[in-house]
């Protein structure tokens, strides 16, 4: 007897509905995604569910909705009105087009289906109910234009895939998250979100990014996004991005990506979102990123993977590269310090720009906090803190050399006013004080390292980079930096430093950076070789990991004390940069407390 069988159409259509429906959610996926290729405005999902799990889903529009015959044949397998022959691949424009939902949902749960036309002559509306895949009943009805499907009994033929759904809270997060991902990307379309009866959150249809961002995360994350768009050839992008200095996440659930209005997943680009931020996003951290990809329709292939989530692109890297583009541009156009306000007295800041941005005083000059409180209450200063700060005074010589290195009068014109320096706390972090009244901290170490960083590598692979040292410094080298250090000679050399052999194990150092001879320490170059030897990568990575270990190790640190004016200058020269949000580590240099935000902490609201 023969061991291959042709298996029951029940079998499969059971297989094919497991390699649609996972779970809720990918229900959810598919009837929103038909309403949305139904020319829908309006979607209102609702469901239900206890301690067992969901119970209920139900999806309804005001789409173009079917006719009778229409109807019955939705629930067939493979049938859909969205392609009809193999070149219809090519270039899919719909979210759906295989025809395999509506059977694969059917085939494992009881469905009500109520549909009407757009524009029918006919009062009449089709219900449809099926139970397992089995036609129970079809009737006319009366039901207003477009379409409501309600799903009951999930997997309730399939006890093997029902056992394995997870907790109903859990089964409802991916629910929300998947109509929040079809929100995003539809923002032409109401949604509202009801579980038990309770609305969870709606969109109104207006289009606008930011009002269905603030609708789903909530208006205060809304604002700590900054927009990005570009036209790259046939590639355009459009979205919003987490502002530098803005709260970022350990890990990638904020990313929203749509190709052609589709939501999908991809790590490569998600890769290119990361790289475009360089040195802006801290290490480990990632940020939300909100971006719609337009493409030409030929050059993307959705039709690899059962829920169509993952999608192949014939031009990957250049959209990746436009990605990067996009995402740099935008950050680096983005002002963190605002001009002067005497530069434009009448101006009123667009939505966008109160979004995006925050603004500092007008020049004003640098002054010791005065205190206004009583004496009785002040007192004396105590003298142990007296005594303990003349003795910290002692570098202050060496941190004004370490200021005016990177103060070298050649930095871009810039119109931003320097803020109105209030103290240092800790003797590491400089406060400040904007126009409005917001409170500004910055990290000294932070700051100083950014402004050293950009300038060495304004100075890099030029006859500046380096400064020959009067006597040359001799340092003993391990085996490892020994054996890699003649494939190292022309990126050191591009950074500053210029090292020949002299012995056995000692090479002797004849030039160092020109922007700082603290470089030239031994100890210094030991690190600079150590980050030189951090891992493989392109001429191009190397310079840059040694470029910013000699920037960290140069500037002013952490508990140093510093005078009104030499914070004054370090805000000044920080102000001046290209990238003022963070080092060149990705830690941030600045944070602002708003007034808003301080009345809240006070509960002053």
């Amino acid at each position: 007897m023969s061991r291959v069988k042709i298996l029951d159409e029940e079998t499969i259509s059971h297989i094919a509905a497991g390699e649609v429906v996972e779970r809720a959610a990918s229900v959810v996926k598919e009837l929103v995604e038909n309403a949305v290729d139904a020319d829908a405005r309006s979607i209102r999902i609702g469901i239900s569910a206890d301690k067992t799990g969901i119970t209920r889903i139900s999806v309804t529009d005001d789409g173009v909705g079917m006719d009778f015959d229409d109807a019955l044949l939705a629930f067939r397998q493979h049938a859909t009105s969205k392609i009809s022959r193999p070149e219809d691949l090519d270039g899919i424009t719909t979210l759906g087009f295989r025809g395999e939902a509506l059977a694969s949902i059917a085939a494992i749960s009881k469905v009500t289906f109520t549909t009407k036309e757009r524009g029918s002559s006919s009062p009449e509306a089709t219900r449809i109910v099926i139970h397992g895949g089995t036609l129970i009943s079809h009737a006319a009805v009366g039901a207003p234009e477009g379409t409501s499907m309600i799903v009951e009994g999930l997997f309730y033929n399939t006890p093997a895939r029902r056992k394995f759904q997870k907790t109903t809270p859990t089964e409802l997060s991916h629910v929300y998250d998947m109509v929040e991902r079809i929100a995003l990307s539809n923002r032409n379309i109401s949604f509202v979100l009801l579980y038990n009866g309770k609305e969870r959150f709606q969109t109104f249809g207006t289009g606008s990014y930011p009002d269905v961002i603030a609708a789903v995360f909530g208006s205060s994350f809304s604002k700590e996004l900054t927009p990005v768009s570009g036209k790259f050839g046939p590639v355009q992008i459009d979205g919003w991005i987490t502002r530098p200095g803005s709260e970022m996440k350990t890990t990638q659930t904020r990313f929203y990506l749509s190709i052609n209005g589709r939501q999908v997943t991809s790590r490569q680009l998600q890769w290119a979102i990361r790289e475009g931020y360089g040195t802006l996003l801290p290490k480990g951290m990632y940020p939300a990123a909100f971006l719609d990809i337009t493409l030409d329709p030929r050059d993307v292939d959705v039709n690899v993977h059962p829920t169509k989530r993952e999608v192949r692109l014939s031009r990957e890297r250049e959209v990746m590269r436009f990605i990067q583009d996009a995402i740099y541009q935008s950050l680096h156009e983005e002002r963190v310090f605002s001009p002067a306000a005497s530069s434009a007295p009448d101006h009123k800041p667009s939505v966008c720009s109160r979004l995006t941005s925050f603004s500092l005083p007008s020049s004003s000059p640098a002054r010791e906090i005065v205190t206004t409180l009583p004496a009785d209450i002040v007192g004396e200063p105590m003298p142990a803190y007296a005594g303990k700060r003349e003795a910290r005074s002692a570098p202050l010589k060496q941190t004004e050399k370490q200021l005016r290195r990177t103060d070298t009068g050649d930095m871009p014109e810039t119109n931003v006013s320097v803020p109105e320096v209030l103290g240092q706390i800790g003797d590491t972090y400089i406060l400040a004080k904007n126009e409005v009244g917001d409170l500004i901290v910055v990290d000294q170490h932070a700051a100083h390292e950014r402004i050293m960083y950009d300038q060495l590598v304004a100075r890099s692979s030029s006859a500046e980079a380096g400064q020959e040292l009067i006597v040359p410094l001799p340092i003993t080298l391990s085996k490892k930096e020994i054996a890699a250090l003649p494939d190292l000679l022309d990126v050191l050399a591009a950074a500053g430093y210029v090292l020949e052999p002299f012995g056995k194990d000692v090479w002797m150092v004849r030039s160092v950076p020109v922007i700082s001879a603290t470089l030239g320490d031994p100890e210094v170059i030991h690190a600079i070789l150590a980050a030189a030897l951090d891992g493989v990568g392109s001429t191009d990575e190397v310079l840059d990991r040694v470029l910013k270990t000699a920037a960290c190790r140069a500037v002013v640190k952490g508990n140093t004390l510093l005078t009104v004016e030499q914070m004054q200058r370090l805000l000044r020269q920080l102000m001046a940069t290209k990238s003022p949000y963070t080092c060149p580590h990705g830690r941030p240099t600045t944070i602002v407390l708003s007034k808003s935000r301080l009345a809240g902490m006070f509960l002053r609201t």
